[in-house]
């Protein structure tokens, strides 16, 4: 059975961000402490493990034969990292609060659930279809509690 191009996007998704942010991480560390060999290197495990984490899912993208789908992987890997060297202070400030790792980890749980329920459906197969949408559900639920305990802060 060949599984539909979007649930494998969903399913790299997660590692290209987690990638990203490390290898934006590190990028921050080397501008705010100069851009010296020392600052690299001691950065540079969080720089090879980032890019590996992040980066060997593109092969995906290179084997699918699709430029739109590696382009999409491409784009989300690199935004993250820049997003995550450009604006560190405020995401770090902002994942500080409780609520905004509930709500995120519910966008996960959403997005997985959502996407496992869609390719189950194009299938015809209707017997896990209750366990993606009890899924999908929590995270959703998850979702609206973290944003509403941040809307109330």
């Amino acid at each position: 059975m060949e599984e539909p191009v979007g649930f494998l996007l969903a399913f790299l998704f997660p590692f290209h961000v987690l990638g990203g942010a490390a290898v934006g991480f590190v990028a921050r560390r080397v501008i705010d402490s100069g851009f010296t060999l020392t600052s690299l290197t001691g950065n540079g495990f969080m720089l090879l493990w980032g890019a590996m984490f992040g980066g060997l899912p593109l092969f995906f993208g290179l084997a699918m034969g699709s430029g739109l789908f590696f382009a999409f992987q491409l784009v989300v890997f690199l935004g993250t990292a820049a997003l995550v060297a450009w604006q560190f202070e405020w995401l770090r400030e902002a994942y500080s609060l409780p609520a905004m790792w509930l709500a995120s980890v519910g966008l996960i749980f959403l997005m997985i659930g959502l996407g496992v329920g869609a390719a189950l459906l194009g299938t015809g197969d209707t017997s896990w279809l209750f366990f993606a949408l009890l899924f999908g559900g929590v995270g959703g639920l998850f979702l609206l509690l973290g944003v509403g305990l941040m809307l109330r802060r």
